[in-house]
């Protein structure tokens, strides 16, 4: 069965790189400016130059969506918003949008402007892609953590269009949901300033020590699953690659490109192994599937190297050699001077091969070379071709000359005494024409013959163009100067161009941003304790402390109805309420088990979502709805936004400052994390499985027996970096890696700080807290705010902080609450 052949989608990080990706068969590129795209370390464009941008593609016919995937703070909504309305008059065809703010001021005021929902939207099962649909949005890039069979389950649920990444580099977190490099370094990955700290060496203490590049993950290969992607119905299918270099563009979009032009013909095609060979050249960590069969355990992870690698093509068979060395290989494949080499962590290009004492021109497969490495390595050594020279110089020749025309009809009309005549038509039925200024002479000597005003009129040489058929209509016995059929035949063609991209332009209307302060009720004048457990059975505790609302994970409350149900109706009695937690990922075959949960109970006073497709999975049951940090909220857009959706209480993201806070949190409720351990990563991926070996995919598994399997991550663990910090690592009932902050996060002797913000929530995230650690800081926290109560002004805090340090002995930290985030 033939299927809908989906979009190819490529990366354009400058305009090679677009011009690369256009000429080497891309049907549409994203691409961004220096501001608001979330891959700042790349090329990207100036304004001016993204337009131009915009316009190369049009006349070729290929689409263009502009990168705005990044989080807009409340003083940049000005700015983003004259942006995106210079985007949308000039006709880009789509915005790629991670903020949820702006994604709300799009639909209100640019519905002419098609939206993409980021990958940093961590959309990840149907309810995230209805609500998206629901919010005017026309396509949903998916999280990378997906199975077939889950993006099956979203294109049977959704009518929303689906795009996939099918190449390219892979986060071990979810794309969203990352503060690892914003915690680390102030360099906010939401913002486009990812340090990468996954390409970091690590170690895992324990009894043997694992030390290597423990979460970097191998690049996503798709190119042999492309039909199982169009059998599910993907619209689009993506490659990674907007920090990568024009030749590694060109390479990857021919391939793929290749790959889905046959399934015309052949629907079992397969990738080739030249094309292979191809691939893991010009860049590779390692090829993976991803998720797109499960989690595939260890094999996602490339420990060893955090960079490329390229193709294997042998290993090493000795070292030796005065001076700099000489290294032997057993070569796999052929090997040329000129090409690079990867050993282990280093590299090298290769400017004499040897056999023994002769200098070769090529290794074949099966010899014995030799060349010059300056560092020892054992034998067995994997070596890998990471440099072709062949195939960068044949790839800058794809993106440095006009490949991809567009043909056209054209028709000429020269008629004696009357003007020349030329009409272009392309393949759109889109037509210009133009006529010379004088009329048409008899010949005098030698006329004009059809064949050779067919050549002229058909030179269209480095033009977006190629005459595809020309239609004639002459007297005998003229003459035209060729200076006026090539003048008449340039302006036909310029004003074709120019209609080309004209087409896409509209107008988007100004002063489109709405100032209007959103009111919702009167603040309470004093601000409540919150704090977020584990379980049930810490809920007395918090209550007793002081909590004035408690967070259960629902984790926690699976099998546990009887004893949350009496921990609700205690706290109840207390005058304090008790919220579900849930889980930071419901996947569409774990919704059901989180729904009936909540259902289970018998009076819980509200629903704590993760993020914004929480709120719209509960959103038809008569419960109050709050949502958590993970939302990323940055602005009063992004507020407005999800207290339209139910939400009554919102904890704002902790990558802002508390001077960011007070200027949008008037009229909202507003709660901010004040004490715990920050999560800075959540991964589908099992890192402790996937390092000590695990063959038990779900924490309550039993064996042949009924008893509990055992785990190796049920034991607590930390990975620690080459500055000694230790982050904490735990693995929740799914198996998914949460990894937190080193460091405690602990506000309180900033209270009045924190008041004068707006918030109106103070909560302590205490889901790793011990139930007397839940007591005893809740408790701190109590006697800390009715002291800044009476105090006012006066409030001194020391004493407290001095507590917090005696208990964590690893340092506390203020977050970004005053140094805030690039």
């Amino acid at each position: 069965m033939k299927h809908k052949i989906p979009e190819l989608l490529s990366p354009a990080g400058s305009m090679d790189s677009l011009k690369a990706a256009v000429e080497n068969g891309a049907d549409a590129v994203y691409l961004g400016a220096r501001e608001f795209s979330a891959r700042q370390s790349a090329d990207n464009f100036d304004r001016e130059g993204l337009l131009e941008a915009i316009d190369f593609a049009h006349q070729r016919d290929v689409l263009t969506y502009i990168t705005v995937n990044t989080l807009v703070k409340e003083g940049e909504l000005n700015d983003v918003t004259a942006y995106l309305e210079l985007l949308c008059d000039h006709g880009a065809d789509a915005v790629i949008v991670q903020d949820i703010g702006l994604l709300g001021m799009l639909r209100k005021h640019m519905p002419g402007l098609s939206i993409s929902a980021s990958t940093q939207m961590t959309i990840h099962n149907s309810t995230g892609a209805r609500m998206l649909q629901d919010l005017g949005v026309k396509r949903a890039v998916l999280a990378r953590e997906m199975s077939l069979d889950e993006i099956r389950s979203v294109r049977s649920n959704t009518d929303i269009e689906l795009e996939v990444f099918v190449h390219g580099a892979l986060c071990i977190c979810y794309s969203g949901r990352c503060l690892m490099s914003s915690f680390m370094g102030g360099r906010s990955g939401n913002r486009g300033h990812c340090a990468q700290p996954c390409r970091k060496l690590y170690e895992l203490p324990g009894r043997r020590n694992t030390t290597g590049y423990l979460l970097s993950p191998k690049d996503l290969n798709l190119s042999s699953r492309l039909h199982d992607l169009m059998e599910v119905g993907v619209d689009s299918l993506k490659i990674e690659g907007r920090m990568k270099r024009p030749e590694y563009v060109a390479v990857v979009t021919k391939t793929y490109r290749d790959i889905l032009d046959r399934f015309f013909d052949d629907p079992d095609v397969a990738i080739t192994p030249e094309e292979q060979r191809r691939l893991e050249t010009i860049f590779s960590r390692g090829f993976t599937e991803g998720y797109i069969s499960g989690d595939p355990g260890r094999s996602l992870m490339s420990m060893d190297k955090p960079g490329n690698r390229g193709t294997l093509i042998g290993r090493v068979t000795g070292y030796g050699g005065g001076g700099r060395g000489r290294v032997s290989v057993k070569l796999d494949a052929p090997l040329n001077p000129g090409e690079g080499v990867s050993i282990g962590d280093k590299g090298t290009a290769i400017n004499t091969l040897w056999i023994g004492r002769e200098k070769i021109d090529t290794g074949v497969v099966g010899s014995t070379v030799s060349f010059t490495f300056d560092t020892p390595v054992p034998n067995g050594t994997p070596v890998y071709r990471n440099f072709d020279p062949v195939m960068v110089e044949w790839a800058k020749q794809t993106y440095h000359s006009i490949r991809r025309k567009i043909p056209l009809t054209i028709e000429v009309e020269a008629m004696a005494d009357k003007q020349l005549l030329i009409k272009l038509t392309d393949q759109g039925e889109m037509t210009a024409q133009a006529v010379s200024d004088t009329v048409i002479s008899p010949a005098r000597q030698r006329p004009l013959d059809k064949i050779s005003l067919g050549a002229q009129v058909s030179k269209l040489g480095t033009t977006v163009f190629v005459a595809d058929n020309v239609d004639i209509q002459m007297d005998e016995n003229i003459f035209i100067p060729v200076g006026v059929i090539n003048s008449v035949r340039r302006e036909a063609v310029e004003k074709l161009a120019q209609l080309r991209v004209e087409k896409y332009r509209r107008k988007c209307g100004t002063n489109i941003l709405d100032t209007t302060r959103h009111v919702k009720s009167t603040r309470p004048s004093r601000p409540i304790i919150s704090i977020r457990v584990s379980g049930p059975d810490y809920v007395h505790t918090a209550v007793s402390a002081g909590a004035q609302r408690v967070y259960v994970d629902i984790e926690g409350i699976i099998g546990n109805i009887p004893l949350t149900d009496a921990a609700i109706e205690q706290a109840h009695q207390a005058g304090a309420t008790v919220y579900g937690r849930l889980p930071d990922m419901v996947k569409d075959g774990e919704a059901d088990l989180v729904i009936n949960t909540v259902r289970g109970l018998k009076a819980p006073d509200g629903i704590l979502g993760a993020a914004p497709d929480q709120l719209y999975l509960f959103k038809d049951m008569d419960i109050a709805l709050a949502v958590d940090y993970p939302a990323n909220v940055f602005n009063r857009q992004s507020l407005d936004v999800l207290t339209g959706m139910g939400a009554a209480s919102i904890t704002v993201s902790p990558e802002l400052t508390l001077e960011e806070i007070a200027g949008m949190s008037e009229g909202y409720e507003i709660e901010c994390v004040v004490q715990g351990g920050v999560q800075l990563m959540i991964s589908e991926h099992c890192l402790i499985g996937g390092i000590k070996g695990c063959s038990s995919p779900k924490r309550d598994e039993k064996d042949a027996r009924g008893s509990r399997v055992d785990r190796p991550c049920d034991t607590p663990y930390a990975i620690r970096d080459e500055k000694e910090f230790t982050f904490p690592v735990e693995q929740d009932a799914r198996c998914r890696t949460h990894v937190f902050n080193s460091r405690e996060l602990c506000m309180i002797d900033r209270l009045p700080d924190l008041l004068d913000a707006g918030v109106t929530s103070l909560r302590i995230d205490g889901v790793r807290y011990n139930n007397a650690q839940v007591g005893e800081i809740t408790g701190l926290y109590r006697k800390a705010l009715d002291s800044c109560m009476e105090a006012g002004g006066e409030f001194d805090g020391s004493d407290y902080l001095a507590q917090m340090k005696q208990m964590f002995t690893s340092g506390l930290t203020k977050g970004h609450y005053f140094r805030g985030v690039l």
